[in-house]
């Protein structure tokens, strides 16, 4: 998992691909589908298989976990990105619901990433 985030360092512009290959690895792919918002892995990688792409805010939010995943490889804590992703916090929220119904907007994807920033700091 970690040599996938460390290759994606080179990156300067990563694709929706880039951002989907590395939640795979990480996430997992039921996960990573989820988070895109395919109603199934079959629909998530066929967006990928045939001239048919992810729409925007799909693309967003492959965007938004692959810049969790960073954050957590910047605490040392990669393997636990799934698992943050999937626990309910204090105030019942899911980050992986949140990301999932936003459409990848940016004051969510912020308080994503301050919330996961702190979460991995600690754990």
């Amino acid at each position: 998992m970690t040599a996938t985030v460390l290759d994606r360092a080179g990156h300067h512009t990563a694709t929706a691909g880039d951002d989907a290959e590395l939640c795979v690895a990480v996430l997992g792919s039921e996960l990573t589908a989820y988070l895109a918002g395919a109603d199934s892995v079959a629909q998530f990688e066929s967006w990928f298989a045939g001239p048919a792409r992810p729409d925007s805010p799909a693309r967003r939010r492959l965007a938004a976990a692959a810049e969790l995943i960073t954050v957590f490889e910047t605490a040392n804590r990669t393997s636990l990105a799934a698992a943050w992703l999937r626990e309910v916090d204090p105030a019942g929220y899911v980050p992986a619901r949140v990301l999932r119904l936003s459409e990848g907007n940016d004051a969510c994807v912020k308080a994503l990433l301050e919330t996961a920033a702190a979460w991995s700091a600690t754990a």
